[in-house]
């Protein structure tokens, strides 16, 4: 079955149907999409913020965001930050407070561990120390995100990251609602500048940006790409794609609410999203597509919406429970709603995705500013092996190791034979020429 729109169509089909069977493979040939010709772009921008630091990063700022910057203006003095932070709604601010204690008292309990071990052979150990440099990318084009700002720096300074380097697009002047979360979070350095240039400057470093140890924070595709090219000279959090939800959801759901959820993860604007309901029933899923079809009509980002390709709004008909959960898993979504009358016993079946929402008083929308998880999530499938941004993110683990008299005599027999298997005669020789002292 199949309900269209005027500008927009939704599918919804059966999932092991040719039609269901095709929009997964389309959802999987979007995710994997990448610009030969963005890369070689951004490629040639960070080369020459490597080679000519603050000229061409003011030049591509000049450039792209019609700005001139000079070494006194690229960095936002901090009483103008405080100035700025002054004139956000007061209700923003009370927001912005609120929602920082809730995502402190989550991420608190998170991190890496020290801890020391006695073996047979000596002791072994493992010292957690916090990256001592980080960037921030918040991003100011399409909109602003004070929220980002919060999601990024508050589980940094968790870690104890002492240095965190902040870079947001030069705007008429710096929002305000950014500027109160950066001076409440006491970020005291904040670089107007933005796009793939900025990501140059913090992994390579310029003369009024040194350079990073691990760059975090969503961007445009320009940013993204960038940030894919530096990883190696600097870590990143992950290449962040276009937003993403996957819906399982019976009759319980109410229809309008599970086609808000979908369009609310739809609306980001890059139309590239994908929001996916997985049903077990052919009537539930014709509902949620009318409840859609309302919702979309009405929407006042409905030119949004029409952006859409065919496969970004979809409902998935399966057999049983099982399959959703497979399908779902198979997926391995950025948001996934639980919106069933067996959610928690549902929860133990998920073992790919990025950040879980149970149950119909719990929208994504919670997760992205206020409930205290983070929404700084792995998309395109990166859930199947990453996970979301948290303390342990800007948090590295050096190993340690002591051996004893004996534990070098033990050892040695047992490393002499991986050496010579190995055809590395020093490291044989370096054990068995060793006397324990």
């Amino acid at each position: 079955m199949r309900s269209k729109l005027q500008e927009i169509s939704i599918t919804a089909a059966d999932m092991d149907s040719a039609e269901g069977k095709s929009v997964l493979k389309k959802i999987k040939a979007a995710r994997e999409k990448r610009s030969d010709e963005v890369s070689r772009a951004v490629n040639a921008i960070l080369e020459d913020i490597r080679k000519r630091g603050d000229a061409a990063l003011f030049d591509y700022t000049e450039q792209f965001d019609k700005v001139r910057l000079t070494p006194s203006t690229v960095r936002i003095d901090l009483a103008h930050l405080r100035e700025r932070g002054r004139l956000a709604p007061p209700a923003l601010k009370a927001s912005i407070r609120a929602a920082a204690g809730r995502i402190r008292g989550f991420h608190c309990r998170q991190g890496l561990i020290d801890f020391k071990l006695k073996t047979l052979d000596g002791e072994l150990a493992q010292i957690v120390k916090p990256l001592k440099r980080v960037g921030v990318y918040v991003p100011g084009g399409h909109t602003v995100y004070p929220s980002s700002v919060l999601m990024n720096i508050i589980p940094a300074k968790l870690a104890g990251v002492k240095d965190i380097a902040v870079v947001t697009p030069p705007r008429e002047d710096i929002d305000p609602g950014v500027a109160y979360a950066l001076d409440y979070l006491k970020v005291t350095e904040v670089y107007t500048v933005g796009g793939a240039q900025a990501i140059g400057a913090l992994a390579y470093g310029t003369k009024t940006i040194p350079p990073v140890d691990k760059i975090v924070g969503p961007g445009n595709t320009y940013v993204a790409a960038a940030k894919r090219l530096v990883y190696g000279s600097v870590d990143i959090d992950s290449v962040a794609g276009p937003s993403e939800v996957v819906i399982i959801a019976d009759k319980s759901a109410p229809p309008r609410l599970v086609a808000l959820d979908m369009l609310a993860q739809a609306e980001h604007g890059t139309g590239d999203e994908i929001a996916v309901c997985i049903v077990e029933s052919k009537a539930v899923a014709e509902k949620i597509a009318a409840a859609l079809k309302t919702e979309i009509e009405k929407s006042p980002v409905k030119n949004v919406l029409m952006k859409l390709p065919p496969h970004a709004i979809t409902i998935m008909v399966t057999p049983s429970r099982k399959e959703s959960m497979a399908l779902s898993n198979s997926i391995a979504p950025e948001h996934l709603q639980i919106m069933t009358e067996t959610a928690d016993k549902d929860l133990k079946f998920v073992q790919n995705a990025a950040a879980v929402f149970l149950g119909v008083n719990t929208p994504v929308a919670l997760g992205d500013y206020f409930i205290g998880t983070n929404h700084v999530l792995p998309t395109g499938g990166a859930a199947r092996f990453a996970s979301p941004l948290g303390v342990e993110s800007f948090q590295k683990r050096i190993s340690v190791a002591r051996a004893s008299p004996k534990g070098l005599q033990t050892a040695t027999e047992y490393v002499s034979d991986f050496a010579r298997a190995e055809a590395f005669v020093h490291h044989a020789m370096c054990v068995e020429e060793r006397k324990p002292q």
